[in-house]
């Protein structure tokens, strides 16, 4: 019972205090500086001097105030990396002047970034992001090293320093790996139509992608077009070509099924006897996929589809319409 109050007091110490000191320190320090006559924040007329020193209303004080959950829960975020990271020094042993030296560096950077992606939403200027570093910083040479425990007795001293430099590694790691050059996703540009029965062929001006068209052809798809759903996923990054997804329909869609997407390039999923058949072929996946549904109306045919980690469907009815049943 006595290690859990010491772990609830540490982990109170080293996340909650550590975002509740940058949260309202970094909010206070705003407030000061709009009593001096500084903008702090907004993007129009943009942070600069732009008034007198003055005695703060009250609604200022609670516009500044009200940052301060928004520093805050970023704050807390790394506060609980603090935390396992008071707990591994610990286990390390290592001397308070250490402590200081290692928990001053990563709570003043974790601080900067955390009021600085809250920051983002709310356009403040580089005053912001700078007290909290400096808040980081007192916290992490003053207050930090109170919350770690040295082990009793100490292990041996090759593995308190691999412990102690393992764990402020992978603690700097985790806050830049965000920052670091990240691999381009391909976008995907979808078209789902239905084609009810018919002797003309599909018309090449149905669809944006000319492989897809000439697939199309190859397929030898006649029938009339009813145009469905079309759209895109999002993309991450330049220079990753796009990804063409054509879902066709050549009766309506009565059960949910899951289609995988080619890692590049593109493919035709036709619907037939039940079942999707992807046209060409592919072996290499890109990992996401494309969901479709039977639809919810109750006068037209239709369906649902989404994409990837979308949490609701889109549904759509054919056009022009499909009364249901045909």
């Amino acid at each position: 019972m006595r290690r859990v109050k010491s772990l609830l007091a540490r982990f109170a110490g080293a996340a909650l205090l550590f975002s509740a000191i940058i949260g309202v320190g970094t909010s206070l320090v705003l407030l000061a500086a709009s009593c001096v006559g500084f903008l702090p924040y907004s993007d129009r007329p943009g942070p600069e001097w732009w008034g007198k020193p003055h005695v703060p209303s009250w609604t200022e004080v609670i516009t500044y105030l009200g940052f301060a959950p928004w520093f805050g829960y970023g704050c807390l975020y790394f506060g609980v990396g603090l935390f396992v990271l008071s707990l591994a020094l610990g286990i390390a042993s290592t001397p308070r002047w250490l402590n200081r030296l290692i928990g001053g560096i990563i709570a003043a950077v974790a601080a900067m970034f955390a009021v600085a992606a809250a920051g983002w939403y709310l356009a403040l200027a580089a005053i912001g992001p700078y007290s909290a570093l400096a808040l980081g910083l007192l916290y992490g040479i003053f207050i930090f090293p109170r919350f770690v425990r040295p082990r009793t007795p100490p292990t041996a001293t090759w593995i308190r320093i691999g412990t102690a430099a393992c764990a402020s590694v992978l603690f700097l790691g985790w806050i830049f790996a965000p920052l670091l050059p990240q691999k381009s996703v391909p976008g995907v540009r979808f078209d789902l139509i239905r084609v009810t029965p018919g002797e003309s062929p599909v018309k090449e001006q149905w669809f944006e992608s000319k492989d897809v068209a000439a697939e199309v052809a190859v397929l030898h798809i006649t029938g009339e077009p009813h145009g469905g759903i079309r759209g895109g996923g999002v993309a991450s990054g330049d220079g990753a070509p796009e990804i063409d997804v054509t879902l066709i329909a050549l009766e309506p869609i009565s059960a949910t099924s899951a289609l995988e997407i080619p890692k590049s390039g593109y493919v035709v999923y036709v619907l037939k006897g039940g079942k999707w058949t992807a046209n060409p072929f592919f072996g290499k996946k890109d990992g996401r996929k494309f969901t479709v549904a039977p639809g919810n109306d109750l006068r037209f045919d239709g369906g649902q589809i989404k994409f990837g980690n979308d949490k609701e469907f889109k549904p759509f009815t054919w056009y022009p319409t499909i009364p249901k049943g045909q």
